[in-house]
């Protein structure tokens, strides 16, 4: 068994953010594992000291985030959006029936719309607006008039597309739909804020339907880091999969361009956790059940 469990958020305010994602994106409570601390947790998270609340949320359509907030050591880090030009991870993408209404939805549990991003790609009859949560994550709304509203997909900005296609089927997808959108069209520079932007958008999906997007951009350079973000970041931090043989999969994915860190591998009573990266950074859990 190799599946995706959830996506992973560090927030400021783990209540304030459980208000946003379930008043304006259709989640619910799902898990609360309250507060949690002590050798394990701080060595599967790396952080001396740590003491965090972690609850999940789980959307009407069936994908997982889990909220983390760090009580020790503090998080730090800009809680603006991140470009799409930074490599890693990028955003959260729902589609809505109703574009406005789905904004003015998140603009009243605490989150940002930012109009000027408002674009129309025509080939798709899609128009497609960006909102960020409390913390400055990126929450691309898009509406199509023959799609119901669902969740879509996460995005990841990466630099060697063919690469991460191999890395991440690895954990179980496939490619789909690929868009290649060269010829710097003004919708899309409007809805990245980046002008002249060219790029390829390949969706990855999984058996049960949950979807990636890969992001290659020819033009202009990305940048940033290719490393892990520390956990306490604020952001979009992880993806995390149940596994039963995660040593196999840990040796697959080290083949395929990422990489594993030993002493954050830890087992505890009920799980095996082990911690990675893909080939540009974005964290990589995997968990084994143990027991009953």
């Amino acid at each position: 068994m190799l599946r995706l469990s959830h996506r992973g958020v560090c927030v400021s305010d783990i209540a304030r953010s459980e208000r946003f994602y379930c008043e304006a994106l259709d989640f619910a409570p799902y898990q609360d594992d309250g507060t949690v601390s002590g050798p394990d947790i701080e060595q599967t998270t790396e952080l001396a000291g740590v003491q965090l609340r972690c609850k999940m949320l789980k959307h009407r359509d069936g994908p997982v985030l889990q909220l983390l907030q760090f009580l020790s050591p503090e998080s730090f880090g800009p809680r603006e959006r991140r470009s799409t030009l930074q490599y890693g991870l990028v955003h959260l993408s729902f589609y809505v029936d109703d574009i406005d209404a789905a904004a003015a939805k998140i603009a009243a549990a605490g989150g940002a719309v930012h109009e000027e991003t408002r674009a129309h790609y025509p080939e798709g009859g899609t128009t497609l607006l960006y909102c960020t949560d409390p913390d400055g994550v990126r929450v691309e709304l898009m509406h199509a008039q023959a799609v119901p509203g669902r969740f879509s997909h996460s995005g990841i900005c990466v630099n060697d597309i063919d690469v991460s296609i191999g890395f991440y089927q690895e954990l179980g997808f496939s490619p789909v739909e690929n868009y290649v959108l060269d010829e710097g069209m003004d919708w899309l520079s409007k809805i990245n804020e980046v002008p002249g932007i060219k790029l390829r958008a390949q969706m990855m999906k999984d058996s049960e339907g949950n979807v990636i997007e890969l992001l290659k951009v020819f033009e202009p350079d990305c940048f940033g880091p290719r490393e892990r973000r520390k956990l306490n970041q604020f952001g979009l931090t992880h993806l995390a999969f149940w596994d039963d043989a995660p040593d196999a999969t840990a040796t697959k994915l080290t083949q395929r361009g990422g990489h594993f860190v030993e002493d954050a591998h830890v087992v505890m009573s009920s799980v095996e956790l082990q911690q990675g990266a893909d080939p540009d950074g974005v964290r990589i859990e995997l968990m084994k059940p143990l027991g009953s």
